[in-house]
């Protein structure tokens, strides 16, 4: 009897925790890009038919469409929470890092992922097919290009 109810608890315990952090992704909007300093490279604009979204929860291959579910549930949310903390937490971090000891933050695509996202051995969330991401060091975001 003893079993039952424990095993009942521990159900009860992780659908209330699981749907507590569940809600619908809405990608945050990207602000316009801003006017360029001479000294800092040209932005990428991305090419007709792509979009631009801000790297953050929800971007990832894993974890997507898996619906509700005793057993989806949570693995859906264990990947949600790999990915925030991997845009929200280890990346500005690093940014910060950086920029506190070169003054600046990085310049190029190439600098970003080499001092960033190596440097820091931070694991970015694999994308989907079509999708890639993108640093843009005017706005000093990091993005996902992706088809419409």
């Amino acid at each position: 009897m003893r079993t039952k109810t424990t095993w009942a608890l521990t159900a009860g315990a992780v659908l209330l925790v699981t749907a507590a952090g569940c809600g619908d992704y809405q990608p945050a909007a990207v602000p316009p890009p801003q006017t360029a300093a001479p000294a800092t490279p040209p932005v990428q604009v991305a090419p007709p038919q792509m979009v631009r979204e801000v790297a953050d929860v929800g971007v990832g291959k894993k974890g997507r469409d898996y619906g509700p579910g005793l057993v989806t549930t949570p693995v859906a949310t264990y990947f949600a929470a790999r990915e925030k903390i991997a845009f929200q937490v280890q990346i500005p971090h690093a940014m910060n890092l950086y920029k506190g000891a070169n003054g600046h933050a990085p310049k190029s695509q190439e600098e970003f992922m080499e001092q960033i996202i190596k440097a820091n051995q931070i694991n970015l969330p694999e994308l989907p097919e079509g999708h890639r991401y993108v640093y843009d060091p005017q706005t000093e975001q990091f993005l996902v290009e992706h088809p419409q």
